[in-house]
């Protein structure tokens, strides 16, 4: 059975000093293939932050972005055992999952998000679904810091499209999912599932296609 792509959100390198990631890698260790997007997180945002207080423009900003997922990328990989390089595109990905069965990798290009790398990815793949790991437990009917905010179960592309599409998006902005990878997985039908990290069972329930806690939009 193929496997969903996993959309590593870059919030899983905290400061715990690797714990939460040890765990995960842990779990994905005992897969026989895979294949991970790995997010930019708050080094990129940080570095981002500090470009743009310097006047850089949002080209050279998502470049920035692009390296720090790439360094992340790596880190899960090496932990993972993998000895390869990075892949830069998602050509070199798709080559390197059919030689190795596995492969991790993070953004390729300015103005595509991980998440959009991560569909692209199973697009290429002839994946149906992808799960996005992320710091919240799913897509939320309003702010989910929020009281009353409530995790919407089951949405489809047009309804998440709409949901998001009032928010300026720019290099380092943080979304539940990005509203081009949701794009591009309405275009294939793409089932996208969203899941928090830090119940790694409901994780794992989500990448094994079980009944897991989040959001699913298709």
């Amino acid at each position: 059975m193929k496997g969903p792509v996993i959309s590593l959100g870059g919030s899983v390198f905290s400061n715990d000093e690797g714990v939460a990631l040890l765990k995960f890698i842990e779990r994905i260790r005992k897969l026989e293939s895979y294949a991970i997007v790995v997010g930019g997180g708050n080094i990129a945002r940080e570095r981002i932050s500090m470009l743009r207080n310097l006047k850089s423009n949002e080209y050279y900003l998502d470049r920035m972005g692009i390296q720090a997922t790439r360094l992340n990328a790596t880190t899960v990989s090496l932990a993972l055992g993998n000895l390869v390089d990075i892949p830069s595109t998602i050509d070199e990905a798709v080559l390197q999952m059919k030689v190795y069965k596995k492969v991790v990798m993070g953004g390729t290009e300015p103005g595509h998000s991980t998440d959009a790398v991560s569909v692209l990815l199973s697009e290429a793949l002839g994946r149906d679904t992808v799960v996005n790991i992320t710091n919240v437990d799913g897509l939320y009917d309003r702010e989910p810091n929020l009281n009353n905010a409530k995790i919407i179960e089951r949405t489809t592309f047009e309804s998440a499209i709409k949901m998001l599409t009032s928010k300026k998006r720019g290099a380092g902005t943080n979304f539940p999912i990005d509203l081009l990878a949701l794009n591009i997985a309405r275009r294939s039908d793409i089932k996208i599932k969203i899941v928090g990290f830090r119940n790694l069972d409901n994780v794992m329930n989500a990448i094994l296609g079980r009944r897991f806690t989040g959001t699913i939009i298709s």
